[in-house]
């Protein structure tokens, strides 16, 4: 009469796969926030780095010319970097993780940076009146 009986009958596994499904559909979302945050917060802090750059170059200018002057390409002032790509000719981006300055793929001067979603957005630079956006800009080819 009694049956030693292993194993798992198909309604536990279709359970457990029910189980699985709905954490995955609530856990997949959370991660894709958490990287694009991630990324998000990278971009900044290149961004914070450039301005500093700049600063530094209109700091040695003043004192050798009496002149305070930001670079013209905001880019050149970075001197070391790990894990992006500086493109230092005129441009947009087309890799991921790319930065790439231009002075006319949006209405006025910026520095573009390819996320790894494909995504580019930018931030307008003026050397004249020293201004580095802080807020970046989704781009868009027809602009």
């Amino acid at each position: 009469m009694f049956k030693n009986q292993k194993g798992f009958t198909l309604i536990e596994l279709i359970m457990v796969t029910i189980i699985l499904g709905i954490l995955a559909a609530v856990a997949i979302p959370r991660y894709a926030s958490t990287l694009d945050k991630a990324t998000e917060r990278a971009e900044k802090s290149f961004v914070d780095q450039v301005w500093t750059g700049c600063e530094n170059v209109a700091s040695d200018r003043l004192i050798e010319n009496g002149i305070e002057e930001w670079p013209y390409n905001p880019l050149t002032t970075i001197k070391r970097n790990r894990g992006i790509i500086l493109t230092l000719d005129l441009g947009v981006p087309d890799e991921d993780n790319e930065w790439q300055f231009s002075l006319d793929a949006v209405s006025e001067p910026a520095i573009f940076h390819q996320r790894p979603n494909d995504d580019i957005y930018y931030y307008t630079y003026d050397s004249t009146n020293f201004e580095l956006s802080e807020v970046p800009a989704l781009y868009t080819p027809s602009q």
